[in-house]
């Protein structure tokens, strides 16, 4: 019986331990759950914004840098790229795929404005890609033709001389420099080939286009027949880049500003086009 009484006193003494014990309420547990979500709902956010950043209270300069910081977070590994706005304003980029082509299309504007991602019918440059299988087989597609001997010459200045081609309607003039094969059409009865070719080289000897692999080719032609009729196309191994424009010498100028980048802009540039 004494064994008994001391159960029953033992169990009575654990239900009022438990009874006093704090209880946690259901809107304690609402509370937690719906912080949880906003933590989450945050992250989510964060993540959004450092892949997609709002560039229009930026500076031309910091507005280009965080567009080429979203196109390698986007197309993923380094890149040639715009680095420089132009004069006193912004470049509009827009990203588009064309097939296994990549396409960057860029156009001046007086405002700041986030990557687009639909092609634009106004653009000024462009700068497009697309990736071979081999790196021998990305440079057999710049196709550049080797500078014929036999032919008869003009010096262009910076002791570079062109050989020469052509007829009535049409004249060539074809040089080397370096990993670059040049070309200058004049398809006009003016025979401007020659004023132009001496200013690509003078413009060269200053300022350097990016370095291909194994080959690059510079098309141009006056005078200009459309949006694309400048042609800069190299490889950078396995990768063929094509670089276009209206204005031969202001798409020479915009070739050679691309270099590989990870987003960061330099200064601003003296030429508006």
């Amino acid at each position: 019986m004494r064994k008994v009484s001391l159960l029953m006193l033992a169990a009575s003494g654990a239900l009022l331990l438990a009874a006093c014990q704090p209880t946690t309420p259901a809107s304690d547990h609402s509370s937690a759950k719906t912080s949880a979500s906003s933590r989450s709902k945050q992250k989510e956010d964060a993540s959004q914004t450092s892949s997609s950043q709002d560039v229009s209270d930026l500076s031309p300069k910091d507005a280009l840098a965080a567009i080429n910081t979203q196109l390698t977070q986007d197309l993923a590994g380094e890149l040639y790229l715009l680095k420089t706005p132009p004069k006193n304003g912004y470049w509009q980029v827009s990203s588009t795929a064309s097939g296994d082509q990549t396409i960057l299309q860029y156009t001046p504007s007086d405002t700041s404005q986030d990557l687009q991602k639909t092609a634009t019918a106004q653009w000024q440059y462009q700068l497009t890609w697309r990736d071979y299988t081999s790196s021998d087989t990305a440079a057999a597609a710049v196709n550049a033709e080797p500078v014929q001997s036999g032919l008869s010459t003009v010096k262009l200045g910076q002791g570079v001389t062109a050989t020469q081609t052509g007829g009535p309607t049409a004249h060539y003039l074809h040089w080397a420099d370096d990993k670059w094969v040049l070309t200058v059409q004049d398809s006009s009865t003016h025979d401007d080939a020659q004023p132009l070719a001496e200013k690509v080289v003078s413009q060269l000897a200053k300022t350097a286009l990016p370095l291909p692999s194994d080959k690059g080719a510079v098309t141009l032609v006056t005078p200009a027949t459309d949006d694309s009729g400048q042609r800069v196309i190299w490889n950078d191994g396995d990768r063929l880049y094509t670089f276009t424009g209206q204005d031969a010498l202001s798409t020479l100028r915009w070739a050679a500003s691309l270099s590989k980048t990870q987003g960061t802009a330099a200064t601003s540039s003296d030429d508006s086009q």
